[in-house]
C-alpha cells in the first residue's frame, strides 16, 4: 500500500533571508527513488521533507499499532524502515548542503541538522510517528584526576620537564570533534607528529632529516623505524597503515568518503593508545603516563 511519509528536522545554525518568503520549497530526486518535497523554513530554523512509499501489509501493521520503537522488530522489518526513512533525511541533507556550500553560509554547522521525528499518513491529514531505530555512538574518555600525587608530579613536569607532545592537542582536538572525517584527519596528524616527536626525543640529532627531508610511511615509522629504536613496534601498526590511506582519500580525493562516527571513534582510540605506547617508551618510569596506558589498552600484557 502508498503510504505518505513525512520528516521534521531542526536545522542547526542560521540560514539568512531577507525576501520575505517564509519557506523554499526544493525537489530532490534520489537513485532508483521517488521524488522528495524539501520545504525550508529558515526563520523556524526547521526542515521538513515528503516522500511517497509502498509499504508491505505487515509493515503497515506494525504502523497501525503506534508503536514508536523499532528496537523489537524483525531484521526485514527493519531494513524496510530504513529504506522509508533514509530518502526523508537524506534530501533533507543535500538541500542543506548545497545552502551551506552553494550561498557561502558559514553560519549553517557542518553537522547540518537534527532529527524531530518521521512520521506516515494515509491522507496527509493525520500523521502518525514512525518508529524509531535508535543508533548510538559510544565513546569512552578516561580521565586521571588532579589529587596530591598528580600534582607533585605536574610539579615535577613543570620544573624539570618533558614538554607534553604537541600531538597530543591534535589528539584532544579528535577526541572532541563530532564530525567523523575530521575526527579522522585530526588522529592522523596526531598520530604523524607524535612519531617525529619521539623519534628526536629520542635521537635529537636526526630532527633535522625528520623536519626537512620527506618522511617515511607513517606505517614505516611506527613499524621497523620504531623498532629499530627501542626493538617494539607501535602495538596499533596495522590500525595506523589503515587509518593513513582512509584519511590521504579524505583529503586527496573530491569525492566524500563515507565514515561512521562509530569507526571514527574506534580509530581515535586506536592513535591514543599508539601515542600514550611512544610516551611510555620515552618515560618508562612516568606514573601518569603508565597509568593512563594500562587504563585505555587494558589488554596489553604488562
Amino acid at each position: 500500500m502508498l503510504i505518505y511519509l513525512k520528516g521534521c528536522y531542526t536545522i542547526l545554525g542560521k540560514i539568512y533571508s531577507h525576501s520575505g518568503k517564509k519557506k523554499f520549497q526544493f525537489k530532490v530526486s534520489l537513485k532508483n527513488e521517488n521524488e522528495v518535497v524539501v520545504d525550508i523554513i529558515p526563520d523556524e530554523r526547521s526542515a521538513e521533507a515528503f516522500f511517497n512509499f509502498k509499504v508491505s501489509k505487515e509493515m503497515l501493521n506494525i504502523l497501525k499499532t503506534d508503536i514508536c520503537d523499532g528496537r523489537n522488530l524483525s531484521t526485514k522489518l527493519k531494513g524496510e524502515l530504513s529504506e522509508m526513512t533514509f530518502p526523508l533525511s537524506q534530501a533533507t541533507r543535500k538541500v542543506l548542503s548545497y545552502i551551506k556550500y552553494g550561498l557561502n553560509c558559514v553560519s549553517l554547522s557542518e553537522t547540518l541538522f537534527s532529527v524531530k521525528g518521521t512520521y506516515w499518513s494515509i491522507d496527509r491529514i493525520k500523521w502518525k510517528q514512525i518508529p524509531m531505530i535508535l543508533h548510538a555512538s559510544i565513546e569512552i574518555k578516561p580521565i586521571i584526576p588532579l589529587d596530591k600525587d598528580t600534582a607533585n608530579t605536574l610539579q615535577d613536569y613543570i620544573k624539570n620537564g618533558p614538554e607534553p607532545f604537541l600531538a597530543l592537542r591534535h589528539l584532544h582536538r579528535a577526541k572532541e570533534e563530532m564530525i567523523p572525517r575530521y575526527k579522522w584527519i585530526d588522529a592522523t596528524i596526531a598520530a604523524e607528529l607524535a612519531i617525529k616527536e619521539f623519534l628526536i626525543r629520542k635521537e635529537p640529532k636526526i630532527e633535522i632529516l625528520l623536519l626537512d627531508i620527506p618522511s617515511p610511511p607513517l606505517g614505516k615509522l611506527y613499524g621497523s623505524v620504531l623498532e629499530s629504536c627501542t626493538k617494539e613496534r607501535s602495538p596499533k601498526l596495522k590500525e595506523i597503515a589503515k587509518g593513513v590511506e582512509k584519511r590521504n582519500k579524505l583529503i586527496h580525493r573530491p569525492k566524500d568518503v563515507n565514515i561512521t562516527s562509530q569507526e571514527a571513534i574506534k580509530y581515535v582510540r586506536n592513535i591514543e593508545i599508539a601515542i600514550y605506547h611512544l610516551l611510555r617508551l620515552c618515560y618508562p618510569e612516568d606514573p601518569i603516563i603508565t597509568s593512563y596506558y594500562k587504563m585505555i589498552y587494558p589488554e596489553q600484557k604488562y
